[in-house]
């Protein structure tokens, strides 16, 4: 049975770039204070953000996003009760949509 291989990282060239430029700005940082940046945060500010923190940080967008819609269709259809009704409203709303965009309906 064959190995199965290391997941690969999706931003391995940005994740150098990042630290790099965090690297210049601590430098900078210093250069205009006269003071060093502890050995502590100079590690946890050069090397940014993992993956983990990226995927995160996304998932947190989506569901702004999202709470964001689901409000907007409540508060603008008095004939909706609540925010779980919105939310059903608005994710019919979206498969009509794309049904209709694929013109699998009607």
């Amino acid at each position: 049975m064959a190995e199965k291989p290391e997941p690969r990282s999706l931003w391995p060239d940005g994740k150098r770039f990042n630290e790099t430029m965090n690297e210049r700005i601590l430098q900078e940082i210093e250069a205009l204070t006269g003071k060093r940046v502890d050995d502590k945060n100079r590690s946890l500010i050069k090397h940014g953000a993992d993956e983990i923190d990226l995927v995160h940080s996304g998932l947190e967008e989506t569901m702004i996003t999202a709470t964001r819609e689901i409000m907007a269709e409540w508060k603008n259809n008095e004939n909706i009760p609540d925010m779980r009704t919105a939310a059903y409203v608005v994710a019919i709303n979206k498969v009509a949509t794309t049904y209709a965009e694929l013109g699998i309906f009607p």
